[in-house]
């Protein structure tokens, strides 16, 4: 079984049903699963939080399970602005699929409110060796259980236009202190703009890089505790919100294509960067690359994110289910995701480090891409952070747009987060 061990909520009323529902279901979130034998099922449904583009993916390990098990896979593609809503509903009322992929939160949140199985009840071949630590300390639930993993990733790099360093004789940063004398001698060199973030630039996913890397955390390890008013927490604060304040970052989200024209030097975002710069604008071949962020004072380490899939409570085939997870984390599972991905010219990144190199990204950037996997964080698994985490983004832009201190803003942003700790 599934054993390693390290240690996200819904509205009350939103909960209140969902309980209601697992509890007149026959095994409940946490109850003992069928076996893949006793069901003896001809297909299952997985819901897919994302874009068509992602479809393939799934179908083609849905290929590989389907000539093991002889299940069909059937894929249901749903999209993020209403997949919450709708899984929750599902659960409510216990008609839905037997799998969902969503935010890498829904599962603990999802299954604290009964509405999926515990992977932990199944047997695996292939889930525990490979999912990587940045990853288990954001899945596991505060209690141990395992509601569900990672199927696939998204992570800040940072791109950087190679011939403009080379130009100006830059080496690429790897420190805070680096990259602010990169931008400094930039800026000098006539480059008004040279750095910009490219996912929600004034989001709580930006700040969570320099707040980690400053040494920060959101609660104490056993989630008894909100500590984003720190001394650490501070300083990483204070650090992203001087990008705006001094060294003229926009506080919206440009695009990419000012970054291939040379307006922007450098450009932090997500992983889907990488194939949105090789195809989008390939007269850039040979002069860009990316990179981790630079380190902070206290650690290196980007964002996490991605879907996360679980096993919905009211599904009448759990072992089946739990069975096509494991299959998705096997050599053949991630090889046919990956050959899907390539032949689509979709960068698809599984949660299994040893496999980044497969991808279709040149040699650099595979490189590059490792080397941010092994310092990785994803959000914290203590319940209460999906409800608080839009107020706190809404104390944080306060900072930027409205000049409130890092400390009154933080203060606001741990009054939240107490309101919603469970």
């Amino acid at each position: 079984m599934i054993a390693r061990t390290k240690r996200f909520g819904a509205a009350a009323a939103a909960a209140s049903l969902v309980l209601a529902a697992a509890a007149c279901s026959d095994d409940g979130g946490t109850g003992q699963g069928t076996s893949m034998d006793e069901e003896d099922v001809d297909s299952i449904t997985i819901w897919h939080t994302g874009d068509a583009s992602q479809k393939p993916m799934i179908e083609a390990v849905g290929a590989v399970f389907e000539e093991e098990t002889g299940v069909a896979v059937n894929v249901e593609i749903i999209d993020w602005a209403d997949a919450h809503t709708k899984i929750l509903t599902a659960i409510q009322s216990g008609d839905g699929p037997d799998l969902f992929t969503g935010g890498l939160s829904w599962g603990i949140e999802f299954g604290e409110l009964g509405g999926l199985y515990d992977l932990r009840q199944y047997e695996s071949e292939n889930l525990e060796d490979n999912v990587i630590d940045g990853l288990w300390q954001s899945i596991e639930s505060p209690g141990g259980e395992l509601y569900g993993v990672p199927l696939n990733m998204t992570t800040y790099a940072m791109f950087y236009r190679s011939d403009i360093l080379d130009e100006n004789g830059i080496a690429v940063p790897t420190t805070w202190d680096e990259m602010d004398a990169a931008i400094t001698q930039l800026q000098g060199a006539g480059y008004a703009t040279p750095f910009v973030s490219t996912w929600e630039p004034i989001g709580w996913l930006d700040w969570f890089n320099y707040m980690y890397e400053a040494g920060g955390s959101l609660y104490s390890d056993d989630c008894s505790e909100v500590t984003v008013d720190s001394p650490e927490v501070v300083a990483g604060t204070e650090y992203w919100a001087k990008r705006f304040s001094e060294q003229n970052v926009p506080t919206d989200q440009p695009d990419i294509s000012g970054f291939a024209s040379g307006e922007y030097v450098f450009a932090t975002g997500g992983s889907w960067n990488y194939d949105g710069l090789a195809t989008g604008f390939p007269e850039l071949e040979g002069k860009w690359s990316s990179a981790p962020l630079p380190a902070g004072p206290a650690n290196a380490g980007s964002f996490i994110g991605g879907n996360v899939i679980g096993v919905m409570a009211q599904s009448e085939a759990p072992g089946t289910s739990a069975a096509f997870i494991d299959t998705a984390y096997s050599d053949a599972g991630v090889d046919a995701m990956l050959a899907a991905a390539a032949e689509n010219n979709v960068l698809w990144l599984p949660p299994r480090t040893d496999k980044v190199m497969d991808t279709h990204l040149d040699d650099a950037n595979k490189q590059a891409l490792t080397e941010i996997f092994e310092t990785s964080v994803g959000p914290p698994n203590c319940a209460g952070w999906e409800p608080a985490s839009p107020n706190v983004q809404l104390a944080l832009q306060s900072i930027v747009l409205e000049g409130v201190p890092v400390e009154e803003a933080l203060a606001n942003a741990k009054t939240e987060m107490e309101a919603t700790l469970q």
